[in-house]
């Protein structure tokens, strides 16, 4: 089954498969969709909020990790805690920098892994 996403207006935008995206980051009153095509990693905005697309993706295995992201665990490599006691979710694309875990997300996505 496909992910189907729409902008505020009800309007189709992105039909994708949920095993290709890696994460979802929110931007103000953006969601930058990050999916891997062709091992490439590749970026779609949209306009609407995370709150509308995380049902969605939800369905799909896709879980929230911070205020401003949602992954696919299947992407992640590792959790790590730094000093400050931040944790971070390294990913498994090179080209994609590790994204921060809240410490309220920090045991559905552990148990995931």
């Amino acid at each position: 089954a496909l992910v189907k996403f729409y902008d505020e207006h009800k309007r189709l935008k992105l039909t994708i498969d949920p095993s290709a995206i890696v994460c979802i980051q929110a931007d103000s009153n953006y969601v930058i969709i990050r999916y891997m095509d062709n091992d490439r990693v590749k970026e779609f905005m949209l306009r609407a909020s995370m709150k509308s697309i995380e049902q969605t993706v939800g369905q799909h295995g896709l879980v929230r990790c911070h205020r401003s992201y949602i992954v696919n665990p299947k992407y992640v490599k590792l959790l790590s805690r730094n000093r400050e006691g931040m944790i971070t979710a390294q990913l498994l694309h090179p080209e994609m920098d590790s994204i921060p875990v809240s410490k309220q997300f920090y045991k559905e996505l552990s148990e995931l892994l």
